[in-house]
């Protein structure tokens, strides 16, 4: 997660050129009549009011180059170039005299104002007359294109060595105007305009009005005709109800009576959304899958949807290859029903039409880069019209609940290289940043009340189209599954009170990590990152065991989601106008500039610059090395960073009531601004309107002054804190340096270094002296274990070595002959027990003889038999408890030799 090192830095704040990029040309705020408001509303397409609904993109980036609109006009300028020209202005105006001290506390800002480099920003004059609402320049940078409410402008960027040219002359640039009689006024106002991902050098347009009408322009700087009308328009209110490729789905031009569409509420336009980036490292699908997200909560996906001529990545027509092969398999089982196998054998004669194709070759913009092979778009099936698929139904369970939804965002899924490269000799080169990632879409969206609904396409959208007429009578009472997406996570963003009527947020990505998105709203821009689901999520879904699903899926979804930091906080001021007068934030990354967000409110930038993140998915994928860095880097971060207060307009803007009395009075009465002042109804008109004026500007100045003196308030309150903060650390200092040790009443204390100087002392001696005992331990056990043994050592020796051999010695120690005289321990106790054991089998051979043999058996004495076996059972017993004694004083004596 990226963390502000800093607001909005001081190339951007007042008086630097770079704020002047964003200020008006005229500083005055001259109030106009409510007749010539009118008027002038009118002519600029609010129907009296500025009640315009919907996203507001008046920052556009070509690199670090920006475009931004300023009273309805463009105006380019380069951020690294007003960082150089800012600092250079501040080395110069320090090698500058100082000031006098009756000086006025703004002659720096005069100073700055005055000396300015010229061509701080340059102004782009275009030819459209409505309020411009987006900036969207198109991949390679050459054009950009230029939207209101209802109209479309095309115009041809010049190259940034001409636009940086140190002058401030006003550009004019040629501009087309897009589908003159299509997106007009009289029309459905433009939803969303989006440049295709596969377009060849970046020239198709996709536009998407408000009343569900997809247009694909595939515009020619020397073709006038590609901007008049569309290479093809696409109803989708006629599509999602399309039985047959055979119908018209063709959008409605100007001039043509529209009938009544039972989806005309339903299906209207909030956001679109491309499905992917047009990269190797993406599913084949994703780059020609187009979203669209309905004001409603519905959401909907045309794919395939390609120009008449497209680029495909290096992966795209060999990924689309092997899903045809794979698919085809199934057709030769009966398995599948009768609709899937003319949905694979669709698919498989579009892949096929492709495959066949020979590329032709067109010229890279730069000469050093590689030609690049364009497809022709194949015709069947569905005569170029792919089936609408949806709607997706986000919350089954909860269908009564609106959404609202105001903007969407797509993050494509991972292309599969282990089917990809299958049987395959090309080996394809990925970055690490491609390969990782989910194997499933992520679908992000966003409500006009600030909740992201983060899900998951777990099914996956492949291109489809409509079968037959042949084939659709036979189909006819063919029922299709409703789609669902699975919410994975839901966030808020604003509370209830926060919500204004006209509040619309939008999503930017991250020019980062796919899986990282801003929002912004008229309460500040957040940031989102999906990184923490990816290793677990992308674990789950390549398990296909089913046995503790359910419960690996209840650790997930309780694990710690989707990180999101409040980077920009718009209060006061700020978050009243922000509502109308916010534009989506732009991402940029450069080394001279960092990580830097930018965004503007009202006639102010509002920025900040981001730390560094690392690669994607290195919160899990780090190696300790880097872990060990990071937590070293948290222990050494300076606190909490706090924007620079910037003053509003309302005081340093010059008061509008000279020119309103200059303009709106007429001349008759003119001159009683210069006389007495006298009771007359003119005097009281002239009153009134001055006083109009006045009262506005006075509000402001008030609501500023009072904003300036909260702010002084928390100054002196985090002032204090601050104070006692460092109270609090002098006296941890004073405690570690024993200055606060006063009990010592007849001693003198001692100051902080000598009390230092006697603690280490004290340590160090008593670590000599722990060093002493070690080495004195370490030579006494030296000199145990080495060394002559004295004469009685030795004779215990002897001794204990005797016993054992005498007590344990094994049957191999005996002499050969067996003949030894029964002098040892041992041998008298084996020989006792070998007695003892002839004597019981043959006592027990007599008792168990029930009948003796008549004269022949021998009869022994009851007593003279007891007295035998009592003999060899103390003679056992003495030997017995001889053995035991021996071996117990062994055992003491082996002790003893070892204590």
């Amino acid at each position: 997660m990226p963390k502000v090192i800093s607001y909005t830095p001081s190339w951007l704040s007042r008086p630097s050129p770079g704020f002047r990029l964003f200020a008006p040309s005229n500083a005055t705020s001259t109030p106009t009549r409510p007749s010539e408001k009118a008027s002038e509303q009118l002519r600029h397409g609010d129907d009296g009011k500025d009640d315009y609904l919907g996203p507001k993109r008046a920052i556009a980036r070509r690199g670090t180059e920006i475009f931004v609109v300023v009273d309805n006009q463009i105006r380019w300028s380069d951020l690294c170039m007003l960082k150089d020209d800012w600092s250079g202005g501040q080395d110069h105006v320090k090698v500058r005299e100082k000031p006098k001290a009756n000086t006025k506390s703004n002659a720096f800002l005069e100073i700055a104002e005055e000396e300015a480099p010229l061509g701080a920003y340059r102004t782009l004059k275009v030819p459209v007359s409505e309020q411009i609402r987006q900036l969207i320049p198109s991949p390679n940078g050459k054009l950009l294109a230029i939207l209101t409410s209802h109209t479309v402008h095309i115009a041809i960027l010049p190259e940034s060595s001409h636009l940086g040219h140190r002058i401030s002359d006003p550009i004019r640039l040629k501009t087309h105007t897009l589908g003159p009689t299509t997106h007009v006024l009289s029309q459905s106002p433009v939803a969303s305009a989006l440049w295709h991902p596969l377009g060849v050098s970046g020239n198709c347009l996709i536009t998407i009005t408000a009343d569900a009408a997809v247009r694909i322009w595939e515009l020619q700087q020397e073709n006038r005709w590609s901007f008049d009308s569309p290479a093809l328009a696409i109803d989708l209110k006629k599509l999602v109800n399309g039985t047959s490729a055979e119908e018209d789905f063709s959008a409605h031009s100007i001039g043509r009576s529209r009938g009544f569409s039972v989806d005309a509420l339903d299906m209207e336009v909030a956001a679109a959304s491309f499905g992917g980036t047009g990269v190797s490292g993406e599913s084949a699908w994703s780059s020609m899958t187009l979203w669209i997200a309905m004001k409603e909560g519905d959401v909907y996906a045309l794919c395939p949807l390609l120009p008449s001529k497209w680029q495909p990545s290096r992966t795209l027509i060999p990924s689309l290859s092997t899903c045809a092969v794979l698919r085809s398999t199934p057709l030769q089982d009966d398995s599948p029903s009768a609709e899937e196998k003319q949905f694979y054998a669709q698919q498989y004669q579009w892949i096929s039409d492709i495959d066949e194709q020979e590329p032709v070759l067109v010229s890279a913009e730069s000469e050093f880069a590689f030609p690049v092979e364009t497809y022709n778009r194949p015709s069947h099936p569905g005569r170029r019209i792919p089936r609408l698929q949806g709607p997706f139904q986000v919350l089954p369970d909860d269908p009564e609940e609106d959404l609202e939804l105001s903007d969407i965002y797509v993050i494509a899924a991972k292309v599969d290289t282990d089917e990809l490269m299958n049987g395959e000799e090309i080996d394809f080169e990925l970055d690490e940043a491609d390969q990782a990632g989910l194997s499933i879409s992520v679908v992000c969206l966003v409500t006009r009340n600030g909740k992201i609904y983060i899900c998951l396409d777990l099914d996956g959208v492949e291109g489809q189209w409509l079968p037959s007429k042949e084939v659709a009578r036979k189909q006819s009472t063919l029922e299709l599954t409703p789609s669902c997406l699975v919410v994975l996570e839901v966030l808020d963003t604003l509370y209830q009170n926060d919500i204004h009527n006209l509040e619309w947020p939008t999503l930017t990505p991250d020019v980062n990590s796919r899986y990282s998105f801003f929002i912004t709203h008229s309460k500040g821009v957040y940031f989102f990152s999906l990184n923490p689901w990816l290793p677990s999520l992308e674990s789950e879904s390549q398990n296909s065991s089913r046995v503790g699903a359910e419960f690996r899926i209840d650790v997930l979804m309780k694990g710690s989601g989707t990180l999101r930091e409040r980077l920009l906080h718009f209060t006061g001021e700020e978050g009243s106008c922000a509502a109308k007068s916010l534009t989506s934030c732009v991402v940029l990354q450069d080394s001279d500039i960092g990580y830097f967000l930018l965004t503007a409110v009202g006639e102010q930038p509002e920025a900040a610059t981001l730390d560094m993140p690392n690669t994607e998915l290195n919160s899990v994928m780090s190696s300790e090395y880097d872990r060990d860095f990071e937590s070293e880097l948290k222990a050494i971060t300076s606190g909490p960073t706090r924007s620079v207060y910037q003053p509003p307009a309302s005081l340093w803007v010059k008061s509008s009531l000279p020119n309103f009395l200059e303009k709106h009075v007429q001349s008759r009465h003119k001159k009683m601004t210069k006389d007495e002042i006298r009771l007359s109804g003119a005097t009281l008109d002239l009153m009134t309107e001055a006083h109009r004026v006045l009262s506005q500007e006075t509000h402001q100045l008030g609501i500023a002054a009072a904003d300036l003196f909260r702010r002084c308030e928390r100054l002196q309150d985090e002032l204090r804190d601050q104070i006692r903060r460092a109270n609090d650390v002098a006296n941890r200092i004073e405690q570690v340096t024993d200055q606060d040790m006063d009990y010592y009443e007849d001693e003198a204390k001692l100051a902080g270094v000598e009390a230092l100087e006697r603690r280490f002392q004290t340590a160090q001696s008593r670590q000599e002296e722990l060093v002493d005992r070690h080495d004195a331990l370490r030579r006494k056990i030296g000199s145990i274990g080495s060394g002559a043994l004295s004469e009685k050592e030795r004779k215990l020796a002897e001794e204990i070595n005797q016993m054992e051999h005498s007590i344990l010695a094994l049957r191999d120690d005996r002499d050969a002959d067996g003949e030894q005289a029964a002098l040892e321990p041992w041998q008298r106790y084996e020989e006792a027990r070998k007695l003892a054991s002839e004597l019981l089998s043959h006592a027990k051979d007599l008792t168990g003889s029930s009948q003796p043999n008549g004269h022949d058996a021998f009869k022994i004495p009851p007593d003279l038999r007891k007295a035998k076996v009592a003999q060899v059972m103390g003679m056992l017993e003495r030997e017995s408890a001889l053995v035991d004694a021996t071996q117990h004083r062994l055992e003491r004596l082996n002790l003893s030799s070892f204590g």
